[in-house]
């Protein structure tokens, strides 16, 4: 097997300058969709290539991808010095061999790879890093105010097998063999340091089957998900995402950003006993084309003051978007990037199906936490057919061309 060249400087996670490319063009490390030229538009992610270029990191490009893998590993080693030994050689070797997997392809570097013969499927890696790494590696120094934990919520119901982590691994393409490769290939490149803490795959429907493929796709509530989303055209969107860090210690996460992993249980079986009238109400969405109740389009601003005629809301007091709305959360706002999981049935016959939720935002404070709290102060009517069962926090660093992972310059 080849290793491939190091290409130290090209991101293994967000990229050579954060999350901000997305909004302002300034800003370098961003993976675009290099197309085949497919007779079909719509297959053209599944045939394209990421290249590292300038502007959006592999985790926040667009389209987004119909299927990712998104892992949590623990460090081996037992004290501070053993930790950050572990961290250095898995940091080293994802930076050595990520950029290359975009480039190259798993085919491209390892004999009898189960890629052979498929497209690169827009294969996207990112990476960060946990609290627990830094406090295990006695680095606490390192750590940002806005890695502090998360605090609970109401639909909290949150498993230690499925929480936290000392590094993420998130791999998204096209195809779900490429994911898995890729995914294989990396876990196994660190399996003398590090070991897998827990994994979730996620889906959403390809840009192949959808009769529009720009629309924005549904989840398993039969809900469309993703409408309100902070636009890359935004001049705010940089602010948003984009984490500023002048001072020494915390210099490392500059220009980065900071993403929130849920794990959230549907609970579908009670879901679809409701009418659908009552199923929107707890959005407070139509489901038939997303508009918000009372207006005509999925992009119309929803009327949160509108009521009927006997005075009640026309949006309950307790819907989702209306406690969710930047209006009840004083402007919070996140990249938010949605996918559905489906692991079948457990003990029980328990349903395993839900949604991998990932906020990408600055500070997740003002984000992610501000939007949950507002939710669980207003009695948000959508707790009552989800759990959240899996949680983690983590910062995702960038890299400057032709310079090592920042992270290591402290480990």
């Amino acid at each position: 097997m080849s290793p491939g060249p190091s290409r130290r400087g090209l991101f293994a996670g967000l990229g050579a300058t954060g999350a901000a490319g997305l909004a302002a063009g300034g800003l370098a490390g961003h993976a675009v969709t290099e197309s085949t030229r497919p007779e079909d538009p719509a297959l053209a992610p599944a045939r394209g290539r990421v290249r590292i270029t300038e502007g959006r990191p592999p985790a926040l490009t667009t389209p987004t991808p119909a299927h990712v893998h998104v892992l949590a590993l623990d460090l081996n080693g037992e004290g501070a010095s053993e930790v950050r030994r572990a961290a250095r050689e898995v940091l080293q070797a994802w930076d050595d061999h990520i950029p290359a997997l975009h480039e190259e392809g798993l085919a491209g570097l390892t004999e009898g790879s189960p890629t052979q013969g498929l497209h690169p499927a827009s294969l996207g890696v990112t990476t960060g890093v946990g609290a627990s790494l830094l406090e295990r590696a006695e680095l606490t120094a390192h750590r940002t105010e806005e890695m502090e934990d998360l605090p609970s919520f109401e639909a909290d119901d949150l498993d230690p097998d499925h929480c936290d982590g000392d590094l993420l691994l998130h791999v998204g393409a096209e195809d779900p063999v490429v994911v898995s490769s890729a995914v294989d290939h990396l876990v196994g490149l660190v399996g003398d340091h590090a070991r897998v803490r827990w994994a979730l795959p996620g889906f959403q429907r390809s840009a192949a089957t959808a009769h529009d493929p720009a629309a924005t796709p549904r989840n398993l509530m039969g809900q469309i998900d993703g409408t309100v989303n902070p636009d890359p055209a935004e001049a705010l969107f940089d602010t948003q995402v984009r984490a500023v860090h002048g001072e020494p210690d915390p210099a490392w996460m500059d220009g980065g950003t900071y993403v929130v992993v849920r794990r959230i249980r549907m609970l579908l079986d009670t879901w679809f006993s409701r009418e659908v009238d009552q199923r929107e109400a707890v959005i407070g969405r139509r489901i038939s084309d997303g508009a918000p109740l009372g207006r005509d389009h999925e992009d119309d601003l929803p009327d949160l003051v509108a009521r009927h005629d006997d005075g009640t809301p026309v949006i309950p007091e307790d819907a989702h978007i209306r406690l969710a709305s930047p209006e009840s959360t004083l402007g919070a706002r996140m990249a938010r990037r949605s996918f559905s999981y489906d692991l079948g049935w457990g003990a029980g016959g328990r349903r395993r199906a839900g949604m991998l939720f990932t906020a990408w935002q600055a500070d997740p404070r003002q984000g992610f936490t501000a939007v949950q709290q507002s939710l669980d102060e207003g009695g948000d009517a959508l707790n009552e057919y989800i759990r959240h069962e899996g949680s983690a926090l983590f910062a995702v660093p960038v890299l400057e061309p032709g310079r090592p992972h920042p992270l290591l310059d402290h480990l």
